[in-house]
C-alpha cells in the first residue's frame, strides 16, 4: 500500500457522500468518501490525515499532454524498476515519499520506462482512501 500524509483543505458533501480536497508537498488531491464530516469526526478543514491506495491502482504516465479526467496527479522520479514476465514494480520518489506503482510489463516496455524517468503516478478519486493520523 502507498501512504502519503496529507492535510484537508476543503469538503464538499451531498447526501452521505463527500469530496475531500486534500494537499501534500505543493501536491494537490482529491478523494471520494462515503462519510461527512457529521458522521466523521476526522473530516473537518486543517486536520491531517493518511492517504492510502494500492500499488495497483496507480498508473505512470511519461510526457504526458493534453486533457485528463484524472484529478491525482503526481509528479515523480523513477527510482528502480522490476521487471517480471506480466507485471512490473515501478518505485518512484514523489517529493521526498517512496511510492510503487504496478503496472504491466508491456506496458512498461511501450512507455521504456527506465530508472531516472521523471514520470506522473495518476490515481482516480475513487481509488484513494483516507485514515485518521494517530
Amino acid at each position: 500500500m502507498n501512504h502519503l500524509h496529507a492535510v484537508i483543505k476543503s469538503i464538499e458533501t451531498e447526501d452521505h457522500i463527500s469530496l475531500v480536497f486534500l494537499e501534500t508537498g505543493g501536491i494537490s488531491f482529491s478523494t471520494l468518501v462515503i462519510d461527512t464530516p457529521a458522521t466523521a469526526a476526522y473530516l473537518q478543514e486543517g486536520k491531517e490525515v493518511v492517504l492510502v491506495f494500492k500499488e495497483t491502482a496507480m498508473s505512470i504516465a511519461k510526457n504526458l499532454v493534453g486533457g485528463l479526467s484524472i484529478r491525482n496527479r503526481l509528479p515523480a522520479s523513477v527510482t528502480a524498476v522490476k521487471k517480471g514476465k506480466i507485471l512490473t514494480a515501478v518505485s518512484l520518489d514523489c517529493s521526498g515519499n517512496p511510492l510503487t506503482a504496478i503496472i504491466t510489463t508491456r506496458s512498461a516496455n511501450e512507455l521504456a520506462i527506465a530508472v531516472g524517468d521523471l514520470v506522473e503516478g495518476l490515481v482516480k478519486t475513487n481509488d484513494i482512501s483516507l485514515m485518521q493520523k494517530e
